[in-house]
C-alpha cells in the first residue's frame, strides 16, 4: 500500500462556503475512514473541527497508476473546497470515486457529522457562458488526441484539448503500449526486414479481410514516420525500450501511462490549452462545415470556435445501447469513458461509419474484484514458457491450443461455461511474477485471493492434489486427472491441439487453478475517414473542418486487433490528423 497525499486548505479559502449544518455534531479531531476502491481498500485520515473539514490524508490505496491515483487528489481538493460529504464522481474513475466517498463518509460519521446535510455542493452556481477561438480543437486526451494536439501545436497552430474526465489518458493509460513500428528508425536499427506491404498482408489475414483497406493503407504507410516523431526529442520525446533482436513491435518505458504523461507534459509546456472535466456535447456546424464545438464543465458552458475539429474521443464499448448484443456475454475491460461521444456528435454531419458490428474480444482474461475484466497476457505467457500449465473447461478437459492464435482461443473459450488455467508451483509463481511485474496486482493480492479460495473474483484456488483441486472446482476428478496424464505424456511432441510443450505439470507439490474468461474492450467500428483523416459523410464526401483519429475511427483491424496495432494506431492517426489540420 502507498501513502499518496495530504492536502490542507487555508481557512480563508473555505470560510465562505461552510454550511451551518456542519457546525452541529462534529467533534474536532482526526478520524479514519475506509471504503472499497477499484483495486482494494482506500483509507483516509480526515481531520475536522466543529465547523469544517480541515484536511484529508490518503494513507492507503492501491488504485490504478494512471487513473485512480490521479483522481484521488482531485477528490480531496473538491471535498475540502466544497465542504461536501459527496464529491463529484471523477469520470473514468467511478469505482475510485465511490471508494473515496465511502471512506470519507465513514470518517465523518465517526466524527459525529450530519453526513446527509453535507452532501450538497456548497459552491455550486449557475454556469458561465464562455466563447473562445483556436485554430484547432481536439476532443479527447488519450494517446491519439494528445498526439494530434501536440503535432498541431508544434506546427504553429493554437490548440485547445478537451477531456471529459479529470485527467488525460483514456484507454491509452490502461494500455501496455506495445507499438507496431514498421518502417521506423527504431525497427530498422533492430535489424528487422519489414515493409508496409508485409504489415498490410499480416493485418488483413489477422482481421479476416474485414478491414477497411483505405484506413489500413494510411496506417501501414505512415506508422514509421509517426513512431519516429513519437520518440524524437523535438517530437513526442517518449522513451521506448530497445529490442534484443529484429522486431516489428516495441514497448514504451513505463507503459501507456508514461506515454500519456510525457505527451501531456509536452503539450502543456509548449503552450497548449488543456481543459479537463470538460465534456464536448455537440459540433458547431454552419452550412455543412464544422466550425467549432460546444462543451460543458462544472462551471462553464463553452462555445469553441475552431477552423478544424479533431474527434479523438474513443470508442463505444462502455455504451450498452451501442454494443451488439452478442458481445455482452463477455466481461467488459475497457475504459469507462468509451461511450461513443464522437459518433453521436458526428451524426450532425451525416457521418459515415464502418464495421459498427465488430468489437474486439480477447481470451486470457480474469475478473477483478471490481467486476471488470483484466488481461493476463504477461501471466499466461510466463506460465507456459516456464513450466507445465494448460487450460481446461468446466469438465476438466482441455479444449484448445493455449499458445495458438487469440482468435481461435477466444472462439474456443466462448463455447465453455468456464475455463481454468491449471498450474503447478513453478507456473503459478511465473504467472504472478508476470502480472506483478506489469503492475496489475501485488503479492498481497495473491495471498488474499488464495484465502478467498474461489469464493469471490478473481478465482484463485490452491490444493494439495489434482483430486482435491477438482473437488474445489466442482469438477470430475477422474477427468481432470486424465487430462493431466495425457498432457504430461505429450511433453516434447505436438499434441492433438497443435501445441508442443517443453514442460510437464508437476503434481508432487501444490497445484492451482485460476479462472479465466473472454473480455471485450476496444470497438473496431467507427467513423469512415479519407487519407487526410477527414470524416466522410454518407455520400463519401469529406466534411469540411472535421477530422478523426484513434478508436473513434473504424475499419483498421477487421474483426480482431493485430498485436501492437491499437496503441500504434492511436499515435499514428493522431499525428497524421495533427499534420493534416496544420497544412
Amino acid at each position: 500500500m502507498k501513502k499518496l497525499l495530504s492536502i490542507v486548505l487555508p481557512l480563508f479559502l473555505i470560510a465562505g462556503c461552510t454550511s451551518s449544518s456542519n457546525s452541529t455534531g462534529m467533534k474536532a479531531g482526526t478520524y479514519e475512514g475506509v471504503g472499497e476502491g477499484f483495486h482494494g481498500e482506500i483509507k483516509l485520515n480526515v481531520t475536522v473541527d466543529e465547523t469544517s473539514i480541515k484536511s484529508i490524508d490518503v494513507v492507503e490505496e492501491n488504485e490504478t497508476e494512471s487513473i485512480g491515483k490521479l483522481a484521488l487528489p482531485k477528490l480531496v481538493d473538491q471535498t475540502i473546497a466544497d465542504q461536501t460529504s459527496e464529491p463529484d464522481v471523477q469520470s473514468g474513475a467511478t469505482l475510485t470515486s465511490k471508494g473515496f466517498t465511502a471512506a470519507l463518509q465513514d470518517a465523518l460519521t465517526k466524527a459525529g457529522a450530519d453526513v446527509a446535510s453535507m452532501k450538497e455542493n456548497q459552491s455550486a452556481s449557475k454556469k458561465e457562458a464562455v466563447e473562445e477561438t483556436y485554430d484547432v480543437a481536439v476532443v479527447g486526451a488519450g494517446a491519439s488526441g494528445l498526439s494530434a494536439a501536440l503535432t498541431a501545436l508544434q506546427n504553429g497552430k493554437s490548440v485547445v484539448l478537451l477531456e471529459k474526465t479529470g485527467f488525460a489518458g483514456g484507454a491509452s493509460a490502461m494500455a501496455g503500449a506495445g507499438t507496431v513500428a514498421t518502417g521506423s528508425k527504431m525497427e530498422k536499427e533492430s535489424g528487422m526486414n519489414d515493409t508496409p506491404e508485409a504489415l498490410k498482408e499480416d493485418m488483413l489475414e489477422n482481421g479476416h479481410h474485414k478491414n477497411d483497406e483505405g484506413t489500413l493503407d494510411i496506417f501501414v504507410n505512415t506508422v514509421g514516420a509517426a513512431v519516429d516523431w513519437l520518440v524524437s526529442e523535438d517530437g513526442g520525446n517518449v522513451e521506448y525500450q530497445p529490442s534484443e533482436g529484429p522486431a516489428r513491435t516495441f514497448s514504451a518505458v513505463g507503459r501507456g501511462s508514461a506515454v500519456v504523461k510525457t505527451l501531456t507534459d509536452g503539450f502543456e509546456k509548449q503552450g497548449g490549452t488543456f481543459y479537463t472535466n470538460t465534456k464536448a456535447t455537440e459540433l458547431v456546424v454552419e452550412d455543412g462545415k464544422v466550425t467549432g464545438v460546444k462543451a460543458e464543465s462544472d462551471k462553464n458552458e463553452y462555445t469553441i470556435h475552431a477552423s478544424s475539429v479533431i474527434l479523438s474521443c474513443g470508442g463505444f464499448g462502455h455504451n450498452d445501447e451501442m454494443v451488439p448484443e452478442e458481445y455482452k456475454a463477455f466481461i467488459y475491460a475497457g475504459h469507462a469513458g468509451a461511450d461513443g461521444d464522437g459518433l453521436k456528435m458526428a451524426e450532425a454531419v451525416d457521418a459515415d461509419t464502418v464495421n459498427m458490428d465488430l468489437v474486439n474480444v480477447q481470451p486470457n482474461s480474469m475478473i477483478m474484484p471490481s467486476g471488470l475484466g483484466q488481461y493476463t497476457n504477461p501471466g499466461v505467457g510466463s506460465a507456459y514458457n516456464t513450466s507445465g500449465a494448460f487450460l481446461v473447461n468446466q469438465d476438466g478437459v482441455r479444449f484448445a491450443n493455449e499458445q495458438g492464435s487469440s482468435y481461435d482461443l477466444k472462439n474456443a473459450q466462448a463455447k465453455n461455461e468456464k475455463q481454468y488455467l491449471i498450474c503447478d508451483e513453478t507456473s503459478f509463481a511465473a504467472f504472478n511474477k508476470g502480472m506483478e511485474g506489469s503492475k496489475i496486482y501485488t503479492e498481497d493480492d495473491v495471498k488474499e485471493w488464495l484465502e478467498n479460495d474461489g469464493s469471490s473474483n478473481p478465482v484463485f484456488v490452491k490444493a494439495d492434489s489434482i483430486d482435491a483441486l477438482a473437488k474445489k472446482l466442482n469438477m470430475d476428478a477422474s477427468a481432470l486427472e486424465e487430462t493431466v496424464d495425457t498432457f504430461n505424456k505429450n511433453v516434447g511432441k505436438e499434441d492433438t491441439f497443435g501445441r508442443t510443450s517443453k514442460f510437464a505439470l508437476n503434481t508432487d507439490g501444490a497445484v492451482y487453478a485460476i479462472e479465466l474468461c473472454n473480455r471485450y474492450y476496444a470497438t473496431l467500428g467507427g467513423l469512415h475517414i479519407n487519407s487526410d483523416m477527414q470524416v466522410l459523410n454518407k455520400n463519401q464526401e469529406a466534411v469540411e473542418g472535421l477530422y478523426a483519429s484513434g478508436e473513434v475511427v473504424g475499419g483498421l483491424e477487421g474483426d480482431i486487433y493485430y498485436p501492437g496495432s491499437l496503441f500504434s494506431w492511436a499515435i499514428t492517426s493522431g499525428h497524421n490528423a495533427g499534420l493534416s489540420v496544420s497544412k
